[in-house]
């Protein structure tokens, strides 16, 4: 990882407009990707993970999505100003997404090959023999045995963890700058799980790729993310290097997620600890700090008002929202 900025996402407001009101899907997220980095971003279902991403890419449909604020730059240009053929060039070619159900997202009535050479003859040009050339080229890199014969199959006659390699064939196939990968082993075996995460480490390292890995399992984030976005109600309520959030967790609910994990040296038959509680209505999100319902050191402020985001010493990528830690900040002016 070196220090040149590929991403940075800047107060990014998505909302859906629905029947029962307004859902505060993404509120004034904010972030940084750096040249070769794996950036994490980890929380609950329904914390906005997703929908922060399909922002970047302007993939959330309009009705009933729509992003009401922020920016998206990328190389110093902003995403979200591109009209929707500009950003067609920018989707697959320059940042891919790997989806997080493979078997909902290849169209089931298409060979693999040629959901694959799709892209590579829109971006680069080339013709239907030279795609499908690439194509196969991609498919035995991602491990697919007999590439030949299987290209020519349908995504119904492949398992899960191949189509889901197959999905990282399709996102790597133009050598995107920046990889999201959301969710990739959602619903697949800890084997497969294991040999996905790898292959998608091992390509990022060979080609210098940015990658952002959504998830909610903080093992993914502790084998796979050199830093970290901790994300609540569509929020980031803590951004920490790798070390310093498994290490020295400032906010709650980061830490309520960590003592989550099954640990081996628990003595037999110890509860795990859980999170009282469930996340908020994000139609109607709580005055306050938003975990505050489910915070135990939650104090009078934490329902009044909401935390502002401070930095943790003198590092200005170690932030926090938590009124515990904008309190200490401000006793020690």
């Amino acid at each position: 990882m070196n220090n040149e900025i590929i991403l940075q996402v800047q107060g990014l407001m998505t909302e859906f407009h629905t029947e029962r009101g307004i859902v505060n899907a993404v509120n004034d997220v904010s972030f940084t990707l750096h040249k070769g980095e794996t950036l994490g971003i980890v929380g609950e279902s329904g914390c906005g993970k997703s929908v922060t991403n399909f922002s970047i890419l302007k993939l959330v449909q309009y009705p009933p999505g729509k992003i009401t604020a922020g920016s998206v730059l990328y190389k110093g240009e902003n995403l979200l100003e591109k009209s929707e053929e500009e950003i067609r060039t920018v989707r697959g070619k320059h940042i891919s997404m790997i989806f997080q159900d493979p078997l909902t997202s290849l169209n089931p009535v298409i060979k693999i090959w040629v959901q694959i050479a799709e892209a590579l003859r829109l971006h680069h040009g080339m013709n239907k023999r030279e795609a499908k050339e690439k194509a196969i080229e991609l498919l035995k890199l991602i491990g697919i045995p007999d590439a030949e014969e299987r290209a020519n199959d349908y995504p119904h006659q492949f398992s899960g963890g191949m189509r889901q390699r197959v999905m990282i064939a399709m996102a790597l196939s133009c050598d995107p700058d920046i990889l999201i990968a959301d969710e990739p082993t959602t619903a697949l075996d800890v084997t497969i799980q294991a040999q996905i995460l790898e292959l998608i480490k091992a390509l990022s390292k060979e080609k210098s790729t940015s990658v952002i890995m959504i998830t909610h399992d903080l093992g993914v984030v502790a084998d796979m993310c050199d830093a970290v976005c901790v994300m609540y109600a569509g929020r980031i309520v803590e951004r920490a290097s790798i070390d310093e959030l498994f290490y020295d967790p400032k906010h709650p609910y980061t830490i309520g997620l960590l003592n989550s994990i099954p640990r081996i040296d628990h003595t037999q038959g110890q509860r795990l600890h859980t999170i009282a509680g469930a996340p908020p209505n994000l139609i109607d999100i709580p005055q306050g700090c938003p975990f505050s319902p489910r915070c135990e050191q939650a104090m009078d402020i934490c329902t009044k008002k909401s935390p502002p985001e401070c930095m943790v010493g003198d590092n200005e990528f170690r932030t926090v929202a938590c009124w515990l830690h904008a309190k200490e900040q401000n006793d020690g002016k």
